[in-house]
């Protein structure tokens, strides 16, 4: 793999944009990493980018050079000068995290609510302090509905507003949450707001009652499970020691039919299988599933341990495999098996290439500090969830009225950290989890290496997959409604 960074070549005037350059099983492709642009090379072409890489005088054939405009990798000719491109593209992604920040898109839009620092469970891996976060307790209804009348007073022109529940787990708060849904939208449509709400629990307490209250209220739903009975009942017991699988592998599939699209969240710990924990995700009956590796603990000071992400090459392997598998069923003309391999969560990203979320340039990887915050069980805000009870980051509380300093999250890692400014995924990732590369140690603008690596290890087999459907391959998924047609072909 190779990346090129763009320069002037004062001999030809030749210059070509930052690319990536990758090979799967013989297959070879660039990425134009400005516009996010992928081709398959031939040979010709893949002879001369190589030629080029060692000598930048060398001047391609009019049929190459006509598909490295196409790609819009070539920015200067002969005779004509051209300004350095990695400078004026700081300058553009500067302005354009400034002006997003001036506007209403960055005004908070979504508070999560910590309703129960407390929990019924007792993960090994668990950031959040056994889920106290340092405290403990629940939420109150005089603190939900703070924070419900801040988040309007702080929202700015954004009329659709959020509400995520989580804990600890949520459902042990559950009269809160009925409460506060209830306050929430009428008090929105006091102040001309909608709202939305979600939740992410452990299913334990989902009994019917909960379910058919989540259901009316049309609630999102993560569901935190890891999968196959071994993987739950050594990671995620109950408090008292008591095996976790056989009491909730019934009110999962209980959610499940009334929430068919629910997510499955597992967390990859040790020794654990990804092909294994997927496989049992789907069985179960998710549609859509995300496995994460665990992270350590920032708020009681456990590191990462290096074991936790021992298993990032057999999962990029499984990914590969999946892949593989999705191509297949494409190129057989079999639906159902095409939509099954599209469960998997880093997978059903082939949904999207082709679509908005990968031409529009990517500044930030979520929400964080920014439109996204959280609120402990006693008001006091947070950049999110994760950070909740590290006093370091505490922003403010919701009974006060004026809008918290965010400074550390309004500096954006694609403008702020070099090894950001240098990768061809920059526009793609956003810079990575914030709280995940602190607590990698490498501090929040510069992205874990684990992450990087799986995140590019990822691209490449999905541009690779996108790479070798043909315009009817991509036809037959449309008419079968596999995936969506797509408003704004990417031009691959």
């Amino acid at each position: 793999m190779l990346q090129c960074a763009a320069g002037t070549v004062e001999k030809s005037k030749l210059q070509l944009m930052p690319y990536h350059r990758f090979e799967v099983e013989g297959r070879i492709y660039a990425v134009n990493a400005d516009r996010f642009c992928c081709k398959r090379l031939d040979d010709r072409t893949v002879a001369f980018l190589s030629a080029w890489e060692g000598d930048p005088r060398v001047q391609p054939e009019d049929d190459v050079r006509s598909a490295l405009v196409k790609m819009g990798l070539l920015v200067g000719d002969q005779g004509k000068t051209c300004p350095d491109p990695a400078a004026a593209r700081l300058e553009r992604d500067s302005r354009a995290v400034a002006g997003w920040l001036s506007t209403d898109a960055a005004r908070t839009s979504s508070l999560c609510l910590m309703v129960a620092q407390e929990c019924n469970m007792a993960c090994v891996y668990c950031y959040g302090d056994a889920g106290r976060y340092g405290g403990g307790g629940l939420m109150t209804v005089e603190t939900s509905c703070r924070s419900v009348d801040w988040l309007i007073r702080h929202s700015g022109g954004n009329r659709k507003l959020n509400l995520s529940f989580f804990g600890g787990e949520p459902l042990l708060n559950l009269p809160l949450i009925r409460w506060t849904v209830e306050y929430a939208k009428q008090t929105g449509e006091q102040n001309g707001k909608t709202f939305t709400f979600s939740i992410t629990t452990n299913a334990s307490l989902a009994d019917e009652a909960a379910i058919d209250f989540l259901r009316a209220n049309q609630f999102e739903v993560v569901i935190s499970f890891d999968g196959t009975p071994a993987a739950q009942d050594k990671q995620r017991p109950f408090k008292d020691g008591r095996p976790s699988y056989a009491e909730v592998a019934p009110r999962i599939k209980q959610l499940l039919s009334a929430f068919p699209l629910a997510c499955g969240r597992a967390t990859l710990y040790g020794g654990t299988e990804p092909g294994e924990v997927l496989a049992a995700m789907k069985e179960i009956g998710f549609q859509s599933c995300h496995l994460v590796p665990a992270s350590g603990c920032l708020l009681t000071g456990v590191p990462e341990e290096k074991a936790l992400f021992r298993r990032d090459r057999e999962r990029a392997a499984d990914l590969r495999r999946e892949a593989a598998a999705f191509v297949a069923a494409v190129k057989r003309h079999d639906p159902a098996e095409a939509a099954y391999r599209l469960k998997d969560r880093d997978l059903s990203r082939l949904t999207s290439i082709g679509s908005v979320p990968f031409i529009v340039r990517r500044l930030f990887f979520c929400g964080v500090g920014r439109n996204y915050l959280a609120v402990d069980v006693d008001g006091s805000l947070y950049p999110c969830h994760r950070f909740v009870g590290m006093k370091e980051y505490l922003l403010g509380s919701v009974s006060g009225e004026e809008d918290p300093p965010r400074g550390l999250f309004h500096e954006s890692p694609v403008t702020k950290s070099e090894e950001c400014r240098q990768c061809w995924l920059k526009y793609v990732c956003g810079g990575g989890c914030t709280y995940t590369n602190i607590a990698s140690a490498s501090g929040p603008f510069r992205p874990d290496p684990t992450y990087c690596r799986q995140f590019g290890q990822m691209m490449e087999t999905l541009l690779d997959a996108a790479g070798q459907l043909t315009a009817e391959d991509r036809e037959f998924l449309y008419q079968n409604n596999v995936v969506a047609r797509p408003p704004c072909p990417l031009d691959f």
